[in-house]
């Protein structure tokens, strides 16, 4: 069973990518109704998708992952993406699976390793890369709802 930290921090990162959290969408919350169309349309080139924002989030909880595992790990990349919705609900369920893979992880963990510090060169704690980690998801969330946003007031179709 998870220590009260653990548990305190998994259900931070549970809120956090399946809601409810109050202030903001959770990750699902903001994907919820973006069709593939939607998702890998950019309102410019050098823009990032919906689509390639939701790859780039099941990469960094596999990063996450490989960071408790093995004290290190590459960065995420961020791959253009796109495809039919078949392709589209693939890498949703990618994203569920990935979250639930670190969500067991996290399960697994030791309260200990949580103040190590892995070799990311950042010099922060197991923790504080965590912390950092469901802020980063919780900003592309926020990302996502506004992209969502941008493609109803330039489609005139609501998201």
């Amino acid at each position: 069973m998870a220590s009260p930290l653990l548990k305190a921090l998994i259900d931070h990162f549970d809120s956090v990518f399946e809601g409810p959290n109050g202030d903001y969408p959770a990750v699902l919350e903001a994907l919820e109704g973006v069709t593939a169309l939607k998702a890998a349309s950019k309102p410019a080139p050098a823009c990032n998708s919906i689509w390639q924002i939701a790859n780039h989030l099941t990469a960094s909880k596999e990063w996450q992952m490989d960071i408790l595992k093995h004290g290190e790990a590459a960065a995420p990349v961020w791959p253009q993406r796109a495809g039919d919705e078949r392709a589209w609900q693939a890498e949703i369920a990618r994203l569920k699976e990935a979250h639930g893979r670190l969500r067991a992880a996290l399960e697994e963990v030791r309260e200990e390793t949580l103040l190590t510090v892995p070799g990311t060169g950042s010099g922060e704690t197991q923790l504080e890369l965590l912390l950092s980690s469901a802020s980063h998801e919780a900003c592309h969330a926020g990302q996502i709802d506004y992209l969502k946003g941008l493609h109803a007031s330039t489609t005139g179709k609501p998201t």
